[in-house]
Parts: structure tokens; C-alpha cells; sequence
């Protein structure tokens, strides 16, 4: 099935059956059982780690002080290790960075990367940081556990109702379960561990029972945009949504995102706050030489092109195609993940790994994406994006946003791509000011407030 297909058929689902009332220990589960439920029937390639969860897990327990949980912090910042980006001669958080260096007694929780687990402390600026390991092997030995037992769902005869109808195949009491076990493990912790009085976390929406705990604890709990929010994204458009699981405020790039939820989507959350991105603010004080200068000396164009989880496969086969009709142009192609499969015949070419995109973005003539967010922080750097508009992704993401006026070409396949080329090379676009500038002053004054 494809994207749009999936997107339609929750919908129809939300408006068809009594979803809401599936519930489990009195809290409606279907906001999160949504989520994997599309992942499920969406024909999204599954990205599976190259290296057992379990050893990274093992192999991270000790990467810092796990003591440091022990010692009273007024925030928490649940962040993961594989957004970090290199500045100079330390691996940055693109979003989180300026909080745990500018905000007093705030003690980083990081999700280790799936690859190399979490970077040494001399590549690191955080002092107050411990390893989310912890949290994680908690979580696999309860859900473990928790696995002779059969969760008792409130109403599961509607949930089952709209498989059997829908021809669809989803174990939910799995998804359930781990619901639960999250839930149980953040409790578990902060009966240990002084109580924080507020919570930050990227990508909450994979971590529900976290925002559950705290919810139970009554610890505030915002959320920090890591890329796309909009009414094109799963997560964000709902039909309805589980107070109890749902986060007390987000921290948005800037007024698309804020307009968004405070018109469109006001009951995702009754707090918005526009606070930008902080990668943007340190690319701009250190980005300042052309990293493709000796490239230019062969080639007419260096034009980057950004992976993403699940699209791998149809990014580089498009990439091939389209750089093998232009050898005067570099293309520059960077996976989301650094192992990423990824074979170019094309000898004009190149794969980069373990590199800050945002200075690529930066130097680049042009970026080709299918739907990452990148495209956001090219208009930043005034870059122009065609889109590989695979599944009508890109389009559905970001057609209302991003226009032709914007220096964004939508295309559906290779042929188009020489047309999106002369749109680009004879435009004079305006570029959006899609993120809001001051990011540290403003993202500490949420966090004082």
C-alpha cells in the first residue's frame, strides 16, 4: 500500500469505528497503536541495524556516569546520540545542543546510536550526561516479561473488528505491551532518581509511555521539533488524541510549524513556542569555507543529495540515473545512516559518510531529496531543493510550503529532472525564512518559564 493510500485509510478508519475507546489501564491506546499501524500497511522499507539492539545496549551502560541520575537536576533532555553533528572538534546536537550547555542543572539522557553507541566525552560538550541504556534494558526485561501475560484491552472487540475488515495484520497487544513497559520503566526511575521538574524530548511520539509516566508523576513535559510537523505527518494528524500521552508543549522552528498547531491542530497541544534550530546558528559561525572547492575545479555543479531511513534504495537509484546523463556535475550523496547499502555505477558519484550535512547544504548548488527535512535547512542556506517526488511524498510533505518561488521542484522521475534543472538555473527565488533566529535566548526561556 502505498503513503497516500495508508494516510487515507486510517483516516477512514478514525472515522468509522469508536477508536478512542480502546483503551488500556483506562487510557485510549489508539494515538500510539495509529502510528505502527501505519508503519504496517504503508510499504515503507523497514530499517533493521546492522548490529543486535541488545549489544549496543550492553556495550553503552558505561559510555558516562550513570550516577549522574542520582544527583537532583531541575530538566532532563531525552535526545539520541545519532543527531549529533560535528563542529569543529565536537559532535554537536543539531537540536538539543544549546539547552544542556546554556540551561543549569540539566542532565542529558541519550539514546545510543544503532552503529557506534555514544561518542567518547572529548568529542562531547556535555558534562552532565548519561546513557539512556539504562532505561532501554529496563524496558526489553520488562516487555519480556511481560510476554506470558495478555494485556486486557478495553473494547479490543472494535480494535479486532477493524483488522478483520480492513484485511489488515497487526499484533497490537505487542505494540501494547511495549506502551506499557516504556511507562514502566521511566516509574521505575523516578522512584530512584530526584524528580525533574520539567522534561524535554525529541520525537516523543516513539516514546509515549515516557510522556505517560510523567503525566502520572506530574512532571512537565515539552517537546522539541526534530523535523517534519505538519498535518502531512502521521504523528501530528490525528483525528483524536490521549491527553495522558500527549506532550504539554512543543518547541517549533518557526511560524509555519506555529500556526499550524495553533490553528489547524490546536489539540495536539495547548502550548506552542517558536525557538528555531540550533545547528543553523553554529553552521553559520563555522561554516565558512567552500567544502567543495577543489571539486569545483572539474565539475560545473556540486549538487547533494540526502538519504533517509526507508528510502535508500529509491533515493540512489534515481541518483544513478540522473548523474550518469550529467558527468559535468558532482553529485554528492549522503545516507541517513553512515552503513547504509548504497552502490553507484555512475563515477561522478560520491558517497559521504559521517559528515555535518548542514555544511554540505551549505556549499551545495542544488539539494535533491525525496522528503527529508533537509529541504528546510537548504532554504536556510538559500539552496535550491528538487524533490524526488517518490509516493507523492515530497508534494504531500511540503507542497503548500514549498513552491516553485522557493527554489523547490517537484519531480516524478528522471526524465523531469532536465526541466527542474532550468527552472533552477533561471530562477530568482525568495527563499523562506523558515526558522526563527536567537534560538538559545529563546529556547531558555521556555525552559525558565
Amino acid at each position: 500500500m502505498t503513503y497516500l493510500e495508508a494516510v487515507q485509510l486510517v483516516k477512514d478508519i478514525e472515522s468509522k469505528y469508536d477508536v478512542m475507546s480502546i483503551r488500556y489501564r483506562n487510557v485510549s491506546v489508539w494515538p500510539y497503536l495509529r502510528l505502527y499501524l501505519f508503519d504496517g500497511i504503508s510499504d515503507k522499507t523497514e530499517i533493521k541495524p546492522s548490529v543486535p539492539v541488545v549489544k549496543i545496549v550492553l556495550k553503552s551502560l558505561f559510555a558516562y556516569n550513570p550516577f549522574k541520575v542520582f544527583k537532583h537536576h531541575d530538566v532532563w533532555l531525552f535526545t539520541g546520540c545519532e543527531r549529533r553533528k560535528r563542529i569543529g572538534d565536537k559532535m554537536i546536537h543539531r537540536i538539543s545542543g544549546g539547552i544542556s550547555t546554556n540551561v543549569d542543572s540539566c542532565l542529558m539522557i541519550e539514546k545510543p546510536h544503532l552503529l557506534l553507541g555514544h561518542y567518547k566525552k572529548k568529542e562531547i560538550e556535555e558534562k552532565d550526561i548519561v546513557s539512556e541504556s539504562w532505561l532501554l534494558a529496563l524496558f526489553h526485561l520488562i516487555e519480556r516479561l511481560s510476554s506470558i501475560t495478555r494485556p486486557r484491552i478495553e473494547n479490543e472487540d472494535v480494535i479486532k473488528r477493524i483488522l478483520a475488515e480492513n484485511n489488515i495484520s497487526f499484533d497490537y497487544r505487542r505494540y501494547v505491551k511495549k506502551l506499557d513497559a516504556k511507562r514502566k520503566s521511566l516509574r521505575c526511575l523516578l522512584r530512584i532518581a530526584p524528580k525533574p521538574r520539567l522534561v524535554l524530548m525529541e520525537c516523543p511520539y516513539d516514546s509515549m509511555g515516557y510522556i505517560w509516566a510523567c503525566r502520572q508523576k506530574g512532571i512537565r513535559f515539552l517537546e522539541l521539533q526534530h523535523g517534519v510537523a505538519g498535518k502531512s505527518h502521521n504523528a501530528y494528524n490525528a483525528r483524536f488524541y490521549e491527553p495522558l500521552m500527549q506532550p504539554d508543549g512543543i518547541c517549533v522552528f518557526g511560524s509555519e510549524e506555529y500556526r499550524y498547531f495553533t490553528e489547524e491542530e490546536p489539540q495536539y497541544t495547548p502550548n506552542v513556542y517558536m525557538t528555531g534550530l540550533y545547528m543553523l546558528e553554529k553552521a553559520d559561525e563555522f561554516f565558512v569555507n567552500d567544502v567543495f572547492g577543489k571539486d569545483r575545479e572539474r565539475y560545473s555543479k556540486v549538487i547533494v543529495a540526502s538519504g533517509q531511513n526507508g528510502y535508500e534504495r529509491q533515493l540512489s537509484e534515481f541518483i544513478d540515473k540522473v548523474a550518469g546523463q550529467h558527468g559535468d556535475y558532482l553529485f554528492v550523496y549522503i545516507p541517513r545512516m553512515a552503513d547504509a547499502d548504497l552502490n553507484f555505477s555512475a563515477s561522478n558519484v560520491r558517497i559521504e559518510r559521517n559528515v555535518n550535512i548542514y555544511e554540505y547544504l551549505k556549499w551545495a548548488d542544488i539539494h535533491i531529496t525525496i522528503s527529508s527535512t533537509t529541504c528546510l535547512e537548504a532554504q536556510y542556506f538559500c539552496t535550491p531543493t528538487i524533490f524526488f517526488d517518490y509516493d507523492r511524498r515530497a508534494s504531500t510533505y511540503y507542497g503548500q510550503l514549498l513552491k516553485e518561488e522557493n527554489g523547490a521542484v517537484y519531480i516524478e522521475d528522471e526524465k523531469e529532472f532536465d526541466k527542474a534543472l532550468e527552472v533552477i538555473q533561471g530562477g530568482d527565488f525568495q527563499y523562506k525564512e523558515v526558522f526563527v533566529h536567537n534560538h538559545v535566548d529563546r529556547i531558555v526561556k521556555v525552559i525558565q518559564g
